[in-house]
């Protein structure tokens, strides 16, 4: 999901940004609509389960010659019911919805035009390595400005070429 930005290879062009943006938009609305089936389902099994206690086991618990294991188990197997319910929709949604958002955002975020202050930090640094020069050279020459992904990928390389 999103572009992956190297400067030992040719920087992404605007054709690969765009179709990035499209793909992330499409993603985007497909982890919506994922999240409203979840919110569905979770309503309606609530819902079942409030419907089953109001309309079944509170006018039975309620009789007097109601068995009491009946009772018990319907007084305190119901807690364990819906607390087993809550763990294993919350961590479904997580695993399909929340892990997903999250690298969603974080590769919306790269695709972002770059701030003054980061591009000015690595002037610098372009100057005094070629790799980097080029790199950003060829950025320019596409007529485009440097991306946060740009600048990350430019970041990650001096650091490791520095150790630092």
């Amino acid at each position: 999901m999103g572009l992956d930005f190297d400067i030992r290879s040719a920087p992404p062009d605007t054709a690969r940004i765009a179709a990035a943006h499209a793909e992330l938009a499409a993603e985007h609305q497909r982890l919506r609509e994922l999240n409203k089936k979840f919110l569905i389902v979770i309503v309606t099994i609530v819902s079942a389960i409030v419907c089953f206690l109001l309309l079944v086991a509170v006018p039975l618990v309620n009789r007097p010659e109601m068995e009491g294991s009946f009772v018990f188990l319907i007084v305190y197997a119901l807690p364990y019911f819906f607390f087993s319910v809550f763990v294993v929709g919350n961590t479904m949604h997580h695993r399909k919805v929340d892990v997903p958002k999250k690298a969603l955002r974080l590769a919306e975020a790269a695709l972002q035009e770059g701030e003054q202050d980061d591009i000015g930090e690595l002037l610098d640094a372009c100057q005094a390595h070629a790799p980097l020069g080029t790199y950003q050279s060829q950025v320019t020459s596409q007529g485009r400005a440097l991306l946060k992904g740009d600048l990350e990928a430019m970041r990650s390389w001096l650091e490791a070429q520095t150790g630092k």
